[in-house]
């Protein structure tokens, strides 16, 4: 994936979040994970970007 290639899925992820609405995020963002993980079929690669997403952000959790 190029970097503009990238740059327009990252972008069209947002848009799409935005168009349906802070409510609907988190099921949207699961749905995609779900769809992501089955066909990237990387059992190994899937932990380790379950991992790699996650860093920091416990820290980063209000409260």
């Amino acid at each position: 994936m190029t970097d503009a290639e990238l740059d327009e899925a990252y972008t069209r992820l947002c848009h799409t979040m935005t168009r349906l609405g802070e409510p609907v995020a988190p099921l949207f963002l699961a749905r995609f994970a779900l769809l992501a993980m089955v066909r990237l079929d990387d059992a190994p690669a899937v932990l380790q970007m379950i991992d790699d997403a996650a860093a920091d952000l416990d820290a980063a959790r209000p409260g």
